[in-house]
Order: C-alpha cells, then sequence, then structure tokens
C-alpha cells in the first residue's frame, strides 16, 4: 500500500508514527496492575468451574454460583463465558486440553512459514513465523488454557493465515472461525469483514458459508443467553459495561501485557508493539486490505470499548498483530520510494 502513496500522504505517515513512537517514549503508561495474593483471579474462576462440572453441576449453574459467590456480574449474559472451552476441559482435563492448545500452536507457526504472498521474500517469512511463535508463546501457558481469549486469538491467528495463503480454499477460515464463535463471540468481526470481502468480490459461496456461521453463531447465543436467564437472581451483579474509550493506550498496553513484551522496559516494549501496524501497511492487494482492516479493527475495539481490566482483549490481536514486524523494512523502503519517487518493485497482490 505504501509504495503507491503520493509523496505528502508518505511524507505523513512517517510523521505520524514518528509522534506515536515519541509518544511511547515520553509518557508510557503504567502497567496493569497484578492481583494481590490470595485475591480471587479470572483463572481461578473458570478452574473452580470446571472443578464444580466434574463433581456433577451443570455448567450454568456452577458457572453463576461461583460468579455470584466472589462478586462477578451475571448480567448482561455475555458476563457468563459460552460453556464450549469448560466442557471440554471438563471431560478431557485440563492436561489434554493444554496439550492441544500446544498442537493449535505449532499449526499456526507452520502455516505462517508460508502466509505471506509472493513477493514477499523467504526472509521476511521466516521472520514473520518467528514472529508469530515468539509472540504466541504467553497465550499457550498453562496458566492461560482456560482463558478463550487466548484460545481465540490463536484462531483467528490462524484463518487469517489460511486467508492469506490459500485465498481459493476459502472454507478452511470459515472452519477455523466457526471454532472461535463457539469459544468467544469476540471472533465475530472476521465473519462480518470476510462477509463484506466476499459479498465486494462476488464470490457467493463463500458469502453464503459467512451467513450460516453467522446465523449458527445467532443461535447458539440465543440459546446461551436463555440458559443463563434461567439461573440469574434479581440481585445478581450488572457488569459496568465496556465504553471507557481509553484509546491507543489501552490498544499497547494490551498488547504488551499480554505478550512476553511486558518482560523489557515499557518504553521498548510499546514502541515494539506499535511498529507492527506500519509493517502491515506494507502489504498490498487483498491479502493487506484485508488484514489492515481486521487488525485495525480490533485494534479499534479495544481503543473504543475495553476498560482498565479488560488488558486481555489483546489476546485476540496476538500472535498474528506481531508478523508486522517482519514488514517494517520493506514499509520503509516503500516510503523512501514513494518520497522520493523511486520506482519500486511490484506491490503485492
Amino acid at each position: 500500500m505504501l509504495a503507491r502513496l503520493p509523496r505528502p500522504a508518505a511524507i505523513l505517515v512517517i510523521l505520524l508514527f514518528l509522534c506515536a513512537a515519541a509518544w511511547c517514549l515520553a509518557t508510557p503508561p503504567g502497567k496493569v496492575s497484578k492481583a494481590a495474593p490470595g485475591h480471587y483471579t479470572d483463572m481461578r474462576l473458570f478452574r473452580d468451574i470446571v472443578t464444580e462440572m466434574q463433581g456433577g453441576k451443570g455448567y450454568y449453574v456452577a458457572a453463576s454460583e461461583l460468579q455470584r459467590a466472589h462478586n462477578y456480574p451475571t448480567r448482561p449474559f455475555v458476563t457468563v463465558r459460552e460453556p464450549t472451552l469448560y466442557s471440554l476441559a471438563s471431560a478431557l482435563g485440563w492436561v489434554w486440553l493444554n496439550l492441544a492448545e500446544y498442537l493449535l500452536y505449532g499449526f499456526v507457526v507452520a502455516v505462517w512459514l508460508f502466509a505471506l504472498p509472493a513477493p514477499i521474500m523467504w526472509p521476511e517469512k521466516l521472520a514473520a513465523a518467528g514472529l508469530i511463535a515468539a509472540a504466541g508463546m504467553a497465550p499457550i501457558a498453562t496458566s492461560l488454557t482456560p482463558m478463550s481469549e487466548a484460545w481465540t486469538g490463536l484462531l483467528l491467528t490462524l484463518a487469517l493465515g489460511l486467508t492469506l495463503w490459500r485465498r481459493a480454499k476459502w472454507w478452511m477460515p470459515v472452519a477455523v472461525i466457526a471454532a472461535a464463535l463457539a469459544l468467544r463471540e469476540l471472533a465475530l468481526p472476521f465473519v462480518l469483514l470476510a462477509a463484506c470481502f466476499a459479498a465486494w468480490e462476488r464470490r457467493w459461496n463463500e458469502l453464503a458459508a459467512w451467513a450460516l456461521v453467522a446465523a449458527l453463531f445467532a443461535g447458539g447465543m440465543a440459546l446461551h443467553a436463555a440458559q443463563v436467564a434461567q439461573v440469574q437472581l434479581p440481585t445478581d451483579l450488572q457488569s459496568p459495561g465496556w465504553s471507557s474509550g481509553l484509546g491507543p493506550r489501552a490498544v499497547l498496553l494490551a498488547l504488551v501485557n499480554t505478550t512476553l513484551l511486558h518482560t523489557l522496559p515499557m518504553k521498548l516494549a510499546l514502541v515494539l508493539a506499535l511498529l507492527p501496524a506500519l509493517g502491515w501497511l506494507a502489504l498490498d492487494g487483498h491479502g493487506g486490505r484485508f488484514a489492515v482492516l481486521l487488525l485495525g479493527g480490533y485494534a479499534l475495539m479495544i481503543a473504543l470499548f475495553s476498560r482498565p481490566d479488560n488488558f486481555y482483549w489483546g489476546f485476540v490481536l496476538i500472535p498474528a498483530w506481531f508478523a508486522g514486524l517482519a514488514l517494517v523494512p520493506r514499509a520503509l523502503i516503500q516510503l523512501y520510494g514513494a518520497i522520493t519517487q523511486r520506482p519500486q518493485s511490484p506491490p503485492v497482490r
């Protein structure tokens, strides 16, 4: 995309990123506060729900009782997670579920060895797969296996990789996203964006498949809402909502605190979390437009709607977001060419 910018626009892009990097270096926001020792955490809640299920209780009874007992809201119904992941954990056990997560992680990395389309070169593809592997290490930690957002992020990354690599095999990302929606409703933006692209390109079979997935999801969520309503009490807590409008600060913090970047100095971590946005702009064609709109849309969602304690929404952006780091050198070359008006290699299609 950057290679085709007029000179003023290319200069503006550079200035915007320099200003954003300067902001990261000058006023680094603080880290998300950690729970005090002994504090009842989300991870403990999910594990306790599964323990209760293994003892014979149904998911909705166990979830509502534990959320009520530990001052978690049950209103609206989306504050009670979809039962899929915890039903699997109850049936298989956490050890087997964590093994499945490792296998999914390995498959995601393998797909990203080939995901970026030509003329992206092999060093860039290898770098992208390596960055996917590094960014995915935090989500597959054993302690985070009960976090449905971690699974959703891996599945979204897999679906994006398949979309970039095998555009004609559209049924593969459809199947992957259908699985992601069974775990967390946060995968829905992928469905809506892919459906829009399919309609624009008159790919009617693909559009019908995405419409079917959306319809099944709507039906599933209606059943979920009805089940939650049966176990709610008038005294149950109401969620404070999702309209904090924290802006770019929330996005960068979410990316830092859901990856190994949190082990780095905060200023450096924030800049590294910002740079992939520039790299993704170097990708052109269908894949580039789709990736930028998808990842940018999720970043906008976090910026507009997340609360300070929703930093784990960053999992839906990773590890896919950080593959953009591999494209930063290409982005800089394209910007240089746009400013100097020198001819560039053909853009990625």
